[in-house]
């Protein structure tokens, strides 16, 4: 017996409607918004290995926290100077 069950297909472009929606009006929006996201990434990374070294405080989840903190770091000074460049321009 045939299920008619009516779920929706699975999109292929699912990561491009996901970069549309962080497309600003100009530059630095789009800046700001990927340097969120970007954060984001960092602090899960972080987040995880730091979770992570309870089990081996060498190897893979020291590296996941030290890049995941660079990665928020550097994220932040990227949003801070565009603010600052869009405040001035």
């Amino acid at each position: 017996m045939k299920s008619k069950s009516k779920l929706p297909k699975p999109s292929s472009k699912m990561f491009g409607d996901f970069r549309g929606n962080l497309k600003g009006k100009d530059r630095y929006e789009t800046t700001e918004n990927y340097s969120i996201l970007f954060i984001f990434i960092g602090a899960i990374l972080f987040s995880t290995g730091t979770g992570l070294t309870i089990f081996s405080p060498k190897g893979i989840p020291a590296i996941m926290t030290m890049l995941g903190s660079l990665l928020a770091f550097t994220a932040t000074i990227v949003w801070i100077f565009s603010l600052l460049l869009r405040e001035f321009r």
